[in-house]
């Protein structure tokens, strides 16, 4: 048996701290000691298990000085409890909460893991990427979610000792009693990154007006992408509910996935919607789509920001009942892969297989 601490900024609803909270419950459900260090105020989406010993350090935000004065608080708090509970390993995500405790487990003689959760090719902050390209070097191991995240972190931090290691994948509901229905369906927040305006401008292309585009999530473009819809005269064919709880229900009853995002840290709802047997056409932007994708055998890889080859991929899959069933069986394998044990395990196996 082993004691973890696993650091984390907060347990709001997003793709790290599901990951973060996966790793504690199924750590914990082996009976090993497990503390859940949250930086800041938040109250938890996820599900956390009893047997999780978590700390709320409590730092807010409520302007700059006071900002700079809790930063130096929850260093020395964390510190503290590095210092009091002697893990064999600890495990941070986030590039900033990275080098808070890197340099909070400094001369504890404590083993620290990072993970960065980002595109690995977004542009940091100069201060943020400075400190990292220092501290990173000390961390006796680093977590990437892509190759392409582990290339770039060996380059960046000088750290030789970096590992893939993709998500697990969420427990996914299989409804076989509901129909399929002639929907492409999008999963995401409404933002640049997630390339919703290609998929809208693809779709003006296919000729088949009986099938329809169901674009699951919230943000900032919402208006300006049902504008859009209308400016295209797709009004009857977007279907745009905002962020749904039901995501399963919609993978059931989707036939096609489309994924036209230009930059991801790990594509989560790509992988889902794999599991779940859609066939799938993604951007290939710089990290995680081609790490799950084999063009032409499990989906389609479409070069960013292609809107002719997408509208193209799209339409093959709308006229050919017997691709998307191909497609659809190769899909689903993703399952073996991405299993919540499997990954906790493949953490378990890089945090304490290399302390001495």
């Amino acid at each position: 048996m082993f004691k973890a601490i696993l650091v984390i900024p907060t347990m709001h609803q997003g793709g790290a701290e599901r990951v973060m909270s996966e790793l504690a419950n199924a750590w914990s459900t082996q009976q090993h000691e497990i503390h859940l260090v949250l930086l800041a105020k938040s109250e938890n989406f996820y599900y956390i298990n009893d047997n999780v010993i978590i700390h709320n350090l409590g730092f807010s935000h409520s302007g700059l000085f006071s900002k700079v004065f809790n930063e130096l608080k929850v260093f020395f708090k964390l510190r503290k409890i590095l210092k009091e509970q002697k893990p064999d390993f600890v495990l941070s995500f986030m590039s900033k909460y990275n080098i808070l405790t890197i340099l909070a487990a400094s001369y504890l003689n404590v083993k620290v893991f990072v993970s960065d959760r980002s595109n690995p090719k977004k542009k940091l902050p100069f201060l943020i990427s400075f400190l990292r390209k220092i501290t990173y070097r000390f961390a006796h191991g680093i977590i990437a979610q892509t190759s392409l995240a582990k290339l770039v972190l060996e380059k960046n931090t000088g750290n030789r000792n970096v590992i893939v290691i993709p998500n697990p994948l969420k427990a996914i509901s299989i409804y076989e009693n509901i129909e399929k229905e002639k929907i492409i369906l999008n999963v995401g927040r409404l933002v640049d990154e997630k390339g919703q305006k290609y998929l809208l401008e693809a779709f003006k292309k296919i000729k088949d007006t009986e099938w329809k585009i169901a674009i699951l999530g919230d943000g900032p473009l919402y208006d300006q992408l049902k504008k859009q819809a209308e400016r295209l005269g797709l009004n009857g064919q977007v279907i745009m509910p905002g962020a749904v709880n039901e995501i399963d229900n919609w993978l059931a009853k989707a036939s096609v996935f489309a994924f036209p995002s230009i930059s991801e840290g790990f594509p989560n709802a790509l992988v889902e919607a794999m599991a779940a047997g859609l066939p799938c056409v993604s951007f290939d932007c710089d990290a995680g789509p081609r790490d799950i994708i084999i063009d032409g055998q499990n989906g389609y890889l479409v070069p960013v920001r292609d809107v002719e080859l997408l509208a193209n991929r799209l339409e093959t899959l709308i006229n050919n009942a017997e691709i998307r069933t191909q497609l659809s069986k190769e899909a689903a394998n993703i399952v073996n892969g991405f299993a919540v044990e499997k990954i906790s395990d493949d953490y378990l196996t890089f945090c304490t297989g290399t302390i001495k």
